[in-house]
């Protein structure tokens, strides 16, 4: 794991007892299930402060500068004097010099950046947790109530706290230390065709890939292990990674999901077995079937790690059993193969909201109405989301994927990750994405051109159709899990945050499925939906079928608002009060 908090004082320098505080920030960043942490860098020089949780070998330093991540360029490049060099790579990279503190994003935002500005001091992190305790003081954000309620995320803009701002994508922040003053530039996310023929267009996107693949090389695979599944993706970095630098001997892949998984023909498991075995590096298979600890335990474990960013609580179930491990057996970080190669075709305003998870309330049925009857802030599509004059919906559709989903979805799914080890996305390195920009819809829809490429790479294992992983639908039905929701959303302190009406009103959708009637409901909607085009499946969306969010879905979101209101009300005492309190005196300080 590596977290960052990053800390520049305006009038004076840090007090004495900042190393401490920091320290202790960091270990209360820790998760719970690690019983031997990596070791923390703290360093604190008169108006500059940063702490690294927990480094595992993905950060630089140089002077007061650091870059925590990976980057991919071919030769060495000067990264640590701000406005210099803007490299390629998965990254935040905080840079500093005698006039002026510069915070800089990657291409797509793989790994979030946080900050805070006040008269008297900036504050950039990887993790909002770590802001507000330095901060000692938590002003929750109403605003990401309607998103979290339509996309179980914070949205495209917002914190939960509302005065910690999000550094855009491909941005620079550059702090004047003299004026105090805070400006942000921005590189534009553009799809433009460029005129090549097909093989032109493949040849490019195949040597970007190759490129970044070629980078790996100076990782220590002893250390670092690929995610490989039975799709396009992970397994088009194995191959490439094959084909530029050969498989090294140590190069470990491995898979999760339910344990039966495995011996399931098709499913992502058994092919990425396969696919390891033929290429003859080695694999290793984690479950992900639901831990036997408590289920409020997995349920608090997963906000804990995600900061409650994003509600994809199914590949979690295990309790970060597979991540633990990973940290224990001395693993530093994962090779993803996260991308933005094209989504599928779309042919709506609302199905492109939908494909990229940032559907607004008014889009679903049972949500169309929520906002306005229960006072909750208004939502609406920031302008730089919206459809631009000329844009196709899948030009748009895909924008937003690299605009939108990867650095508000893919990114919070990384700050689990971030909890435990590092994380680096070949696939998303601006070489490759300058090369799907270029492309026309026809070769980026779906993955095209992607496909065309790796379809043709031995060994030709048939792809999987099945995912390992469990339907959250059926965890979140299942009676235990239910209970506890209920239980959590009729509390005084979630009709205190929300209302009574509002309280009601969710709770009254929540329901309890037994596993047959489960199957029987997705076996009918399945044969219906095998049968329809994609344009009509679009079409009565947007018409007739308009969607609805889950009853049990949305009460595990408004779970996760009260839940990470109770945490960062906690964490504002944490650090702040935890001179005045013995530890195990703070919960009840802060109730």
């Amino acid at each position: 794991m590596s977290k960052v908090l990053y800390a520049c004082s305006r009038n004076s320098s840090f007090s004495s007892s900042t190393k401490e505080k920091l320290n202790r920030i960091c270990n209360q960043l820790v998760p719970d299930n690690i019983d031997v942490p990596k070791p923390h860098i703290v360093r604190v020089e008169d108006d500059l402060a940063y702490a690294v949780c927990m480094d595992s070998g993905a950060l630089q330093e140089s002077g007061g500068s650091l870059l925590l991540g990976f980057l991919y360029e071919k030769n060495k490049v000067s990264w640590d004097k701000p406005k210099t060099c803007y490299p390629d790579g998965n990254y935040a990279l905080f840079r500093v010099d005698e006039a002026e503190l510069e915070v800089v994003s990657d291409c797509v935002g793989t790994r979030t950046v946080w900050y805070y500005h006040n008269e008297e001091i900036f504050i950039a992190s990887t993790s909002q947790r770590a802001i507000v305790m330095f901060l000692g003081t938590f002003e929750f954000d109403e605003r990401v109530i309607p998103w979290m309620l339509s996309t179980g995320s914070l949205g495209p803009q917002f914190s939960w706290d509302k005065r910690i701002k999000r550094l855009p994508v491909d941005s620079s922040l550059s702090l004047d230390k003299k004026s105090w003053l805070v400006s942000i530039t921005q590189a534009p996310i553009d799809f433009s065709v460029v005129d090549r023929e097909t093989e032109d267009h493949k040849k490019l996107l195949a040597d970007s890939i190759g490129q970044a693949s070629e980078s790996l090389e100076r990782i220590d695979f002893e250390r670092w292990v690929l995610p490989l599944s039975g799709g396009y993706d992970s397994r088009g970095i194995l191959l490439f990674i094959k084909k530029t630098i050969g498989a090294p001997d140590n190069l470990k892949a491995i898979t999760w999901g339910l344990e039966k998984s495995q011996y399931e023909k098709g499913n992502d498991a058994y092919v990425a077995k396969e696919l390891a075995r033929s290429v003859g590096v080695q694999h290793k298979y984690y479950h992900t079937d639901i831990s036997p600890e408590p289920l409020e335990v997995i349920f608090d474990r997963f906000l804990f790690c995600s900061e409650g960013r994003v509600d994809h609580i199914a590949g979690y179930m295990d309790g970060m059993d597979i991540w633990k491990q990973l940290h224990d057996e001395g693993v530093n970080g994962v090779i993803r193969g996260d991308e933005g190669f094209g989504e599928f075709p779309v042919s709506s305003e609302l199905t492109v909201r939908a494909t990229v998870g940032c559907g607004l309330c008014s889009d679903y049925k049972n949500l169309s109405q929520v906002i306005n009857e229960f006072g909750f802030p208004p939502q609406e599509m920031p302008i730089e989301l919206r459809q631009k004059e000329g844009e196709t919906f899948d030009a748009w559709v895909d924008r937003l994927h690299q605009q939108y989903r990867i650095p508000t979805v893919l990114a919070a799914l990384s700050d689990i990750k971030f909890s435990y080890l590092e994380q680096i996305n070949p696939l998303l390195s601006r070489s490759v994405l300058d090369a799907v920009r270029s492309l026309p819809d026809d070769l980026r829809m779906d993955k095209y051109l992607l496909k065309n490429i790796v379809e043709t790479m031995e060994p030709s294992i048939p792809f999987a159709v099945k995912i390992a992983n469990g339907n959250p639908e059926n965890i979140l039905r299942e009676k235990a899990c239910v209970d506890l929701m209920k239980s959590e959303i009729s509390s005084d302190y979630s009709v205190g945050l929300f209302g009574s009406r509002f309280i009601e009103r969710v709770v009254g959708e929540v329901k309890v499925d037994d596993n047959e009637s489960r199957k029987r409901s997705r076996s009918i909607k399945g044969l219906v939906s095998s049968f329809l085009p994609i344009a009509i499946k679009n079409r009565l969306r947007d018409t007739v079928a308009r969607p609805t969010v889950d009853g049990n879905v949305l009460a595990f979101r408004v779970l996760m608002i009260i839940k990470m209101h109770k945490m960062l009300t906690l964490d504002a005492y944490r650090v702040a009060r935890s001179q005045q309190y013995p530890m195990g005196e703070v919960r009840a300080a802060a109730s």
